[in-house]
């Protein structure tokens, strides 16, 4: 009996260490064994980089990586979700890796660090001047800091950039404005720059032809592209409404109204002449800007055709130039068919209907030295 619960128990221990070993035989093969990954703990990647999954791998245990594609995708913002393969024993096991594609490099900007001007004269700050970033972003460069351009003096501006991350950056240069020989500046009584340059006239890029301002000899070659674009609209228009509407005389050369002052004076004297009529240099017709419509007469004010264009022409851009009683401000008698085109500023020159002059205007004078 004794034997007998002696070979039992014997039975039992062996089958029980049988039942042990195949536990440590599976723990090892199913358990220990299994690959093990271990990733960095920094799991972020600029955007536009070149990184690899292996990159964010620290270590495999019992595995290697098989992944296909070992290159991330880093082209656009935010979370990036990554199928990571680890092949251990023929057998694919796949882990979960999640890359955030952040941006947080500043935009880089080239440009140079001192640009040279002259009093009065247009220049692109911008120009050869460029902003990169990493987002490949198209940026939107600035320029920041105070400067004038009339006032010769060393500036220190900044150029600056900010990309959709709200990363900016800046890069400071100077600006050079020198003394302009070329150049004269008046500051006019409204508080606008009036500019003489080669001779010619200017305030805010409109040609000023009056009896203060005169133009070279050799200025203007006809009637200009932007008169005849809007007269034409303007003449147009006006037919449409069975106004019938003629240039009978537009642009003059210097000598041309040369010879035609020098007829007037000959014919009522100096001081009457320069009353109706433009010394050579000074007539706006020399502009290729202006031109006398439809007759010579002031009892074209009367007419339909007057009436028309007193009451339409700022439409186009053009303006009454010698409005009746205007003659001390204008240095002119009224003309009821003179008409100048200056553009947007006409219909505030048409000061709704109440014509006033573009002396008063810019705040100059006409008046001979």
């Amino acid at each position: 009996m004794k034997k007998k619960l002696k070979k039992k128990i014997r039975f039992l221990i062996i089958l029980l260490l049988l039942l042990f070993l195949l536990f440590l035989i599976f723990l090892y093969l199913f358990i220990i064994r299994k690959p093990k990954v271990i990733f960095t703990d920094n799991l972020t990647a600029e955007i536009n980089s070149d990184v690899k999954i292996s990159d964010y791998i620290k270590e495999i245990k019992n595995g290697k990586l098989i992944t296909k594609n070992n290159k991330i995708d880093t082209s656009s913002l935010g979370k990036k979700n990554i199928i990571v393969e680890i092949e251990s024993k023929n057998k694919i096991t796949k882990y979960e890796l999640n890359i955030n594609i952040v941006d947080t490099t500043k935009p880089v900007i080239e440009g140079r660090e001192k640009l040279t001007t002259k009093v009065g004269e247009e220049i692109n700050l911008l120009e050869n001047t460029k902003v990169n970033d990493n987002s490949k972003e198209q940026l939107q460069l600035e320029v920041k800091g105070d400067y004038d351009i009339y006032k010769a003096g060393n500036y220190n501006l900044k150029y600056y950039a900010k990309d959709s991350s709200n990363n900016e950056t800046s890069k400071s240069f100077t600006l050079i404005v020198e003394e302009n020989p070329n150049l004269k500046i008046i500051k006019t009584s409204k508080g606008y720059n009036l500019f003489i340059k080669d001779g010619i006239a200017t305030v805010n890029g409109i040609v000023i032809a009056n009896k203060s301002y005169g133009l070279p000899e050799n200025y203007g070659n006809g009637l200009t592209s932007e008169f005849l674009e809007n007269f034409n609209k303007m003449k147009a228009d006006a037919k449409k409404e069975g106004i019938n509407i003629s240039i009978i005389s537009g642009f003059r050369t210097y000598n041309y109204q040369k010879n035609l002052y020098n007829k007037y004076v000959n014919q009522d004297g100096k001081a009457l002449a320069d009353t109706y009529s433009a010394r050579p240099g000074h007539s706006e017709h020399q502009t290729g800007l202006a031109a006398d419509i439809n007759s010579l007469q002031q009892s074209f004010e009367f007419t339909k055709e007057g009436a028309w264009l007193n009451n339409n022409s700022y439409k186009y851009g053009f303006i009454l130039r010698y409005p009746k009683g205007k003659e001390d401000i204008t240095g002119y008698m009224f003309e009821p068919w003179h008409f100048r085109y200056v553009g947007d500023i006409a219909k505030d020159i048409y000061n709704n209907g109440s014509w006033i002059t573009l002396e008063e205007y810019f705040g100059i004078d006409s008046k001979y030295q």
